[in-house]
C-alpha cells in the first residue's frame, strides 16, 4: 500500500513538473504569452463560452503593441501568433517556400480529404498549377450565366416567404441559393434547393455547419493529433458524406465522358485537365493529368468552400443592409443606375461596375470574416527579422485575420459597419496586409473570384427587388455561435422583405 502510494505520488509529481516545464516554453524563450492552464492551454472556454476567433482576438489585443508575435498554447502544444504586418507579408509571400503547408489533416484512406486546401509541398504545387486556369476571370465570365439562371428562383423564394409574420430566415435562403449554384456549377446537378429545402444536397451541406458534437470532436481530434489519427485509420470526412459524393461525381463523370457532354462548369474543367493535362482550348503547357480521386476531391472542396462561407457572407451583408437602411438605399441606387445601362439585366459586366457593392462585400468580409485565421507550418528554422528569435522547424503559425480586421489602428471604430472604408481613397491610407479575408500570396483562396461573383449577384438581385428590414425579434448586434468553425450567428437572422415594383 505504501509503495503504491509512493508510485502514485511520484507519477503525479513527474506529470506536474513535466507539464510545468512544457507550459513554460514561451517564457523560457522570452516570448510574451498569456498564462496557460495545464489542460486547455490558452483555450479555456473555447467552443462553450467563446468562439476560437474571439479568443485569438483577446490574445492579440494583449500583445499587439510593440510585439511582432506572441506565443500561445493549443492545449499543451506551443504555437505562434503573428501580429506584425511586415512579418505576415514575409510568411505569406516573400518567404512563402518556408511556410507552404497549412497543417490540415488528410490521408489517402479518406480520398475526399486530398484536396487543394489540405495537401502539402510539391503535391500542392503541382495541383495548384493544374487548377490555376480554372478560376481566371475568363472562366468566371463563362460560368456566370449558370449562376444568373438562379436569380429568378431566388426572387420567387423570397417573395413566397415574405408574407410570413415570423419573418424570413435569411441564412436559410442564402444557403439554398448557394446549394443550387454550387450544385450546378460544380457538378452539373439540378439540386432544386430553392424549391425544396429538404433535398439531399441540402442535407449534405448541413454537415459543414460543424455544430454536431460527434462530427466536431472528430474534426478537432484528427487535426490536433494527426499522427495518432492516421495510425488509427481515422478520417476527417464522415462516411455518409463520402458515400454520397464519390458515387455522384463518378456517375456524372462517366455519363459526360460516354456522351461527350461539355458544360461551362467546374467539373468539365476538371475533366479536361484529367484527360488532356490542361484546359482543352487554352494555350498552356501540359501540367499532368488528374486521377479520378484527385478530381473528386477538388469537386468536393469546391462545394465545401462555397456552401458555408459564401452563404455566410451573403447573410451577414444582408443583415447589415437591413439594419442600415441608408446604406441599403445607397446600394440600391447604384444597382438601378448600373443595371439601366445593361438593358435592365444584372449581367457579368454590370456587377463588375458596381463599386459600392464591392465595398459592401469587402466590409462584410472584414467585419464577419468567415474564416477568422490563417494557418501555416514552419518548414525549416526561421530567423525573425529584428528579433533575437528563431521559429523552430515544425512550429504551427496562426495569422489572426479576424483580430487584424478589428484592430482600431487600421479601422477606426472597427465594430461599425461602414462600406466607405473600402473606397479607393480609404484603402490607400491603410497598410498592406491589413485585409486578408482570402489570404494572400501563392496559397490564397483559389476560389475567391467565384465566391465574390455569386455573392455580388445574389445581393444585387435581392436589393434590386426587395426592401429589407430586420424582424423585431432579430437582435443587433448579433450573438455569434461559439461552436461553429465559421463565424456565424447563434440564432436565425429573421428579416422582412417588401417587394419593389
Amino acid at each position: 500500500m505504501g509503495l503504491t502510494l509512493l508510485l502514485i505520488i511520484g507519477a503525479l509529481s513527474f506529470a506536474f513538473f513535466y507539464l510545468r516545464r512544457k507550459m513554460n516554453y514561451w517564457k523560457d524563450h522570452g516570448i510574451p504569452c498569456l498564462t496557460p492552464s495545464y489542460i486547455f492551454g490558452n483555450l479555456d472556454g473555447v467552443g462553450q463560452k467563446i468562439h476560437f476567433t474571439t479568443n485569438l482576438q483577446n490574445i492579440y489585443e494583449n500583445f499587439k503593441n510593440g510585439n511582432k508575435l506572441c506565443g500561445f498554447f493549443f492545449l499543451q502544444s506551443p504555437r505562434i501568433m503573428v501580429m506584425d504586418l511586415e512579418l505576415i507579408k514575409n510568411i505569406l509571400i516573400k518567404d512563402f517556400n518556408n511556410f507552404i503547408d497549412r497543417g490540415v489533416f488528410h490521408t489517402d484512406e479518406d480520398p475526399l480529404s486530398n484536396h487543394l486546401f489540405a495537401i502539402e509541398g510539391e503535391k500542392w504545387r503541382s495541383l495548384r498549377h493544374k487548377l490555376s486556369a480554372t478560376f481566371t476571370s475568363g472562366k468566371m465570365r463563362m460560368m456566370y450565366p449558370i449562376i444568373e439562371s438562379f436569380s429568378s428562383d431566388l426572387v420567387n423564394l423570397i417573395e413566397s416567404l415574405s408574407s410570413n409574420k415570423d419573418g424570413i430566415d435569411v441564412k436559410n435562403v442564402c444557403t439554398r441559393f448557394t446549394a443550387d449554384v454550387i450544385g450546378s456549377c460544380g457538378f452539373g446537378l439540378e439540386c432544386n434547393a430553392m424549391r425544396d429545402e429538404n433535398t439531399e444536397m441540402m442535407r449534405m451541406g448541413k454537415f459543414f455547419d460543424i455544430t454536431d458534437t460527434k462530427i466536431r470532436l472528430n474534426f478537432f481530434f484528427v487535426n490536433i493529433f494527426q499522427s495518432f489519427a492516421k495510425k488509427l485509420n481515422m478520417k476527417i470526412t464522415p462516411q455518409f458524406i463520402t458515400d454520397f459524393f464519390l458515387p455522384m461525381i463518378k456517375e456524372t463523370f462517366e455519363y459526360r465522358e460516354k456522351n461527350d457532354v461539355n458544360r461551362n462548369d467546374f467539373l468539365s474543367l476538371l475533366m479536361q485537365i484529367k484527360k488532356y493535362g490542361k484546359l482543352k482550348d487554352e494555350e498552356m503547357e501540359n501540367v499532368g493529368t488528374l486521377t479520378f480521386n484527385e478530381l473528386a476531391a477538388q469537386a468536393f472542396i469546391f462545394f465545401v468552400a462555397g456552401f458555408e462561407t459564401s452563404s455566410t457572407t451573403m447573410t451577414m451583408a444582408l443583415y447589415e443592409l437591413a439594419y442600415r437602411y441608408d446604406i441599403q438605399e445607397k446600394l440600391r441606387i447604384e444597382i438601378e443606375e448600373v443595371v439601366s445601362r445593361h438593358d435592365g439585366i444584372i449581367s457579368y459586366d454590370a456587377i463588375s461596375e458596381m463599386t459600392y457593392l464591392d465595398q459592401v462585400i469587402n466590409e462584410t468580409l472584414r467585419l464577419y470574416s468567415p474564416i477568422g485565421q490563417l494557418f501555416r507550418i514552419c518548414a525549416a528554422d526561421y530567423e525573425v527579422d529584428g528579433m533575437n528569435f528563431t521559429i523552430d522547424k515544425g512550429m504551427p503559425i496562426i495569422i489572426p485575420v479576424h483580430a487584424i480586421h478589428h484592430d482600431s489602428r487600421y479601422y477606426y471604430d472597427p465594430e461599425l459597419f461602414n462600406p466607405d472604408r473600402f473606397s479607393s481613397e480609404e484603402v490607400k491610407k491603410r497598410p498592406h496586409y491589413s485585409f486578408l479575408p482570402f489570404g494572400t500570396g501563392p496559397r490564397n483562396c483559389i476560389g475567391e473570384r467565384f465566391g465574390i461573383m455569386q455573392s455580388k449577384l445574389s445581393i444585387a438581385t435581392i436589393i434590386k427587388n426587395f426592401r429589407l428590414s430586420l424582424h423585431e425579434e432579430t437582435r443587433y448586434p448579433l450573438l455569434m455561435d461559439c461552436k461553429n468553425i465559421v463565424v456565424t450567428a447563434f440564432q436565425p437572422i429573421m428579416m422582412n422583405a417588401e417587394r419593389l415594383m
